[in-house]
């Protein structure tokens, strides 16, 4: 039997592997064998550490969510404590281009929001995965508020109204890109949050590279 961190290792490569694959092909396009060559492993190990293409998902959700919580994180320690470069950052980690941006990342999440629709369990693990990052907007708008920099009734709100706007971009992204113009998505959602937060400084001219 194998070791446990090697039974980790090899979960985590195949979940590495979906992605990869999911990101051009879609989940209904990345086929077992597909995966288990992006992983460098057998199908047989493929089926050994997963029961079926659900669960590779479920742990390349997690796999997505660790990855772009350390990005945000990275953003987030270069803004030094400022609650507006912070909400920059936190859109532009979302839908900003740019040398920092993911287009792999985003083409999964795409991907796994259309999934989440359709089946429960992907939905509940989607929604965990949405309700931690809504709670890091949440403080660090409560920050801008203690600071005197932000203006807001309800953190909550207007953090949930902003991840609710990230997510529509998402949608409209996934079956609508057209009707998007190039680099308009992280300026639009940044003087939404002028709106929501009354900053006094602008999210746009705050934003970090």
């Amino acid at each position: 039997m194998p070791r446990p961190s090697n039974t980790r290792e090899r979960r985590l490569q195949i979940a590495r592997g979906l992605i990869q694959i999911m990101a051009d092909k879609g989940y209904d396009g990345a086929s077992m064998t597909e995966v288990a060559h992006a992983a460098g492993l057998t199908t047989g190990l493929i089926h050994y550490h997963f029961k079926n293409k659900r669960e590779i998902l479920l742990a390349a959700m997690q796999e997505l969510a660790v990855e772009h919580d350390g990005n945000i994180a990275e953003r987030l320690a270069q803004c030094l404590g400022d609650p507006v470069q912070e909400i920059a950052a936190f859109i532009d980690a979302h839908v900003g281009l740019g040398a920092h941006a993911n287009p792999r990342a985003l083409a999964c999440w795409l991907v796994v929001g259309t999934e989440a629709l359709k089946d429960a369990q992907v939905r509940e693990t989607y929604a965990q995965v949405m309700d931690h990052f809504n709670r890091r907007l949440t403080r660090i708008i409560e920050a801008g508020i203690r600071r005197g920099t932000f203006t807001s009734t309800s953190p909550r709100a207007a953090a949930s109204a902003l991840m609710a706007t990230i997510q529509g971009y998402y949608l409209v992204a996934a079956t609508a890109r057209h009707l998007i113009p190039d680099g308009t998505a992280a300026v639009c959602t940044k003087q939404m949050a002028e709106g929501l937060l009354k900053p006094t400084q602008s999210f746009v001219d705050g934003a970090t590279p």
